[in-house]
């Protein structure tokens, strides 16, 4: 794992100034040791370590949305009323999506797995 590169890939998805990356290196930390949790290949080359560090960026980004966006949509005060657009964590969803796809000769997730069985009496 190298931390660096996926936080520098995190700062570039994210937008956000190297200064204000720091605060946020412990949640793309977390999100590379979920993805090693996935892995399912034995022998790791450095091709894969660096498809996991982008990877991981894309999760961290996604997971750092919903926390500074979260789940709020809309307050009211008075007769003002603001609305949230939650566009941004809709698409940062996908590109994780996409990326977990890409990835898949390394990683199993079963997060989305779902299984009917029939079951004799």
């Amino acid at each position: 794992m190298n931390i660096e590169n996926t936080l520098s890939r995190f700062r570039l998805i994210s937008g956000i100034e190297e200064n204000e990356a720091s605060d946020w290196a412990e949640l793309v930390t977390e999100a590379r040791d979920y993805l090693d949790t996935l892995v399912i290949k034995d022998e790791i080359t450095e091709l894969d370590e660096k498809r996991l560090d982008n990877a991981a960026a894309v999760y961290a980004y996604y997971r750092y949305l919903s926390y500074t966006i979260g789940s709020e949509t809309s307050f009211s005060a008075g007769d003002l009323k603001v609305s949230f657009n939650n566009d941004k964590i809709k698409a940062a969803k996908e590109m994780w999506e996409t990326e977990l796809n890409g990835i898949k000769d390394i990683v199993d997730n079963n997060e989305s797995l779902f299984l009917f069985k029939r079951v004799k009496y």
